[in-house]
């Protein structure tokens, strides 16, 4: 029996089943094609969130590198930012060439990549200091003039400068560091000076200056005006050593003196009145001189155990003007003495020098105005006021004859390191130890310092914290009292306008409020380097 074909519903089971079967395919695609479209989307997100991380690590390590090549730029500016040679040849830094702020673009990078620097000058190390600090404390800066006092370090902030990443701000990618220079410091203060005289006027203004007719063995010494002072510097400047000589100060550079160091000499025979002529220095009987308490230069017997001599360096004349010669008023070694007259009184620059004062010697010596020393004004305990006068001398070892009013008492730390105090200042009146009078901050910024009889170890004006080398110089060789201020120096007093008056005030770190400071060199370094945004 033959089978019956299918009937209309078996037809239709088929054809729903096709049906079912085509769209499970049809469905299976559009899945999959929906899934690939998401993975493609998500693909494309995750490197398309990509793109800006990649470019800001890019641009981000491109910058950093500008920075810094912004820190050596300016290093390499401060390092070259010199002075001419001065007489003797040595070469020093001239803070008028330092850069306040410096930009420009990384070599071989085109101009799209550049740095942009800021420099900030210090006294003290701005290291780990706060925002506050810094502004406090950063030396006004003037572009092409520098800073306003030499430095001591110098805080560089140097900024990498690179292209705009997409995506983010203009500036996100830059990257910022600093870093701390510390200058190398020579504190040289006798390089040498002019010897002027003082006059008799009621300014006391000097009217002339020494000069060597030449700096050869058996030249002589004469006063040239005023105008033509500091003109001839081979000639006219002057060092007062240590050994009490006064040195020709071109005399002391071999290659300018083939004869040596040259000293300013008296009587090699026969006895004053004489010129005094120019001696290889030898360190003899001759050649010393004490700067004393009426502006004169006195001489030294012999032997120098013997003390002062009669003999004091003068224009050779006690008439009231300096001697007129046919070459000139020439520098004689004679008995005339007065206080204050022309014709036998001087007025060393500062940079002359201190000859031997010292704290060995119960001085104390100022910095800026180097060659001069604490002083009661006018040997009198009347004064309401303190003078740096310059340093009196004694060539007799343990200096018996050194006046009282230039010999000051204090302690210093053990090995001249760190500070010691509070302790007090004190001198005493005619050598007497009963007489002792101690020195009085006045409490206030800008004040004199005086002194006072009533000597008393509890007084908080009267206690003074002495520094000697703390390991920076900035806080060094001070003189600091109760209320954290400096003996420093200060403007004259109208009675004395030659002369600064010791005051207190902030401490700054400058060579004005440093005393009994040894000459000091400090190394130059780079430190303190951290990227800061």
């Amino acid at each position: 029996m033959s089978p019956r074909p299918p009937g209309p519903a078996a037809r239709m089971v088929g054809d729903v089943r096709a049906a079912r079967e085509s769209g499970a395919a049809m469905a299976s695609t559009i899945l999959a094609i929906l899934l690939t479209a998401t993975l493609s989307i998500l693909v494309l997100g995750t490197i398309v969130s990509e793109v800006i991380p990649t470019a800001f690590l890019q641009t981000g390590s491109q910058t950093i590198f500008a920075a810094e090549a912004g820190i050596h730029a300016v290093l390499g500016q401060i390092r070259t930012a010199e002075a001419p040679p001065d007489f003797t040849g040595a070469i020093y830094g001239n803070p008028h060439d330092l850069p306040c702020t410096a930009s420009g673009p990384v070599d071989g990078a085109g101009t799209t990549l550049t740095y942009e620097v800021t420099v900030q000058y210090f006294l003290e190390d701005p290291t780990s200091k706060s925002a506050s600090w810094i502004a406090g404390h950063a030396l006004a800066c003037t572009p092409g003039a520098g800073p306003y006092q030499d430095p001591s370090y110098a805080l560089i902030t140097s900024s990498g400068v690179g292209e705009e990443v997409p995506g983010l701000g203009a500036a996100a990618s830059d990257r910022t560091v600093q870093a701390v220079y510390q200058f190398q410091v020579t504190n040289n203060n006798i390089p040498g000076g002019l010897i002027y005289n003082q006059d008799s006027d009621a300014s006391k203004t000097a009217k002339y200056c020494l000069e060597a007719e030449d700096a050869a063995l058996g030249s002589y010494v004469r006063y040239v005006p005023l105008a033509v002072c500091g003109t001839n510097d081979d000639f006219q400047l002057w060092i007062y050593d240590s050994s009490y000589q006064l040195k020709l100060a071109s005399s002391t550079i071999p290659s300018l003196s083939p004869d040596g160091p040259l000293c300013i000499t008296g009587p090699v025979s026969g006895s004053p009145p004489q010129r005094v002529t120019l001696r290889k220095c030898t360190g003899a009987w001759n050649q010393l001189f004490s700067w004393k308490g009426g502006a004169n230069f006195q001489g030294q017997q012999n032997p120098i155990s013997n003390g002062y001599s009669d003999y004091y360096l003068s224009a050779g004349t006690a008439t009231g003007t300096i001697q007129s010669e046919p070459n000139g008023a020439y520098l004689w070694i004679a008995s005339q003495v007065a206080d204050q007259k022309q014709w036998v009184s001087f007025n060393p620059d500062p940079r002359v020098g201190a000859g031997a004062a010292s704290y060995a010697t119960h001085q104390i010596v100022n910095y800026l105005e180097f060659g001069r020393c604490f002083d009661v004004t006018n040997q009198s305990v009347s004064s309401t006021f303190l003078i740096v006068y310059p340093c009196k001398q004694d060539p007799v070892p343990g200096s018996p004859n050194l006046l009282w009013n230039h010999k000051f008492f204090y302690t210093e730390p053990a090995g001249e390191l760190g500070s010691l105090g509070p302790q007090q200042i004190y001198f005493l009146y005619q050598n007497n130890a009963s007489a002792k009078y101690c020195l009085v901050s006045p409490g206030t910024e800008d004040g004199r310092v005086s002194f006072t009889s009533a000597c008393n170890s509890g007084s908080a004006s009267q206690e003074w914290t002495r520094s000697a080398n703390t390991g920076s110089y900035a806080t060094s060789y001070t003189f600091v009292d109760s209320w954290g201020r400096c003996a420093a120096l200060g403007p004259p007093d109208s009675s004395l306008p030659d002369w600064s008056v010791i005051t207190t005030t902030t401490c700054n770190g400058t060579l004005g409020q440093k005393w009994n400071a040894p000459p000091n060199t400090i190394t130059a370094s780079v430190g303190g380097y951290q990227e800061i945004s």
